[in-house]
């Protein structure tokens, strides 16, 4: 998948962007949570997968890629819900506007 051109068709699946923010609480304070960015269409692959003991827990982890539109608002520390499930933002290759496209591993399973 990763070889050949990405036309628009190949984009289809549905991902949400989100960042860490802080949001009121309802009782006057603020608490960080999860705030929408966007909901764009993406290409999604796996990349790898492994299995690690954390906390005497079998703990696994997945790296996905995801190929979205260019967009200049995405930055490492933000979060990809796709199917359900959260990906942490991990590397994000920007070839610039021109490329039309980014390129981004996120990895599930583990915290930021």
């Amino acid at each position: 998948m990763s070889g050949r051109k990405t036309g628009a068709g190949d984009l289809d699946q549905r991902i949400r962007i989100e960042t860490k923010s802080r949001v009121a609480d309802g009782g006057g304070g603020a608490v960080e949570a999860w705030v929408e960015v966007a909901t764009v269409w993406a290409q999604v692959w796996p990349v790898s997968g492994q299995e690690r003991a954390d906390a005497q827990q079998l703990q696994a982890a997945t790296m996905m890629r995801f190929k979205l539109r260019h967009r200049r608002d995405l930055s490492e520390g933000m979060r990809i819900v796709w199917n359900g499930r959260a990906h942490n933002v991990r590397f994000i290759a920007d070839a610039g506007a021109r490329s039309g496209f980014l390129t981004i591993d996120a990895e599930a399973g583990v915290a930021i």
